[in-house]
């Protein structure tokens, strides 16, 4: 059974997002510890939130286009959809 995990190329592109998600992530930490107003350190969470839906994307993407084709060519479909099922 060939599974296939994040190549060279998608890796720097996804850590590259998880960077930019946790700076989010530390502005909302500082900004808690400040006492910042709520509405300010809501909105620093949803940015949080999608960096973190973007770098999740970014993953899927990459699954697509790789396991799942190979999975396809190996007729191995049923494995596949209930893995994507799971997420």
């Amino acid at each position: 059974e060939l599974v296939m995990a994040i190549n060279d190329h998608s890796k720097e592109k996804i850590k590259h997002r998880l960077a930019k998600a946790m700076g989010h992530l530390n502005r909302v930490h500082k900004m808690v510890d400040e006492k910042r107003y709520c509405i300010d350190v809501l909105h620093q969470l949803k940015a949080v939130q999608a960096a973190l839906d973007k770098t999740a994307e970014a993953i899927l993407k990459q699954h697509l286009e790789t396991c799942v084709v190979e999975a396809v060519r190996n007729q191995d479909e049923a494995r596949v959809m209930e893995e994507l099922m799971q997420i």
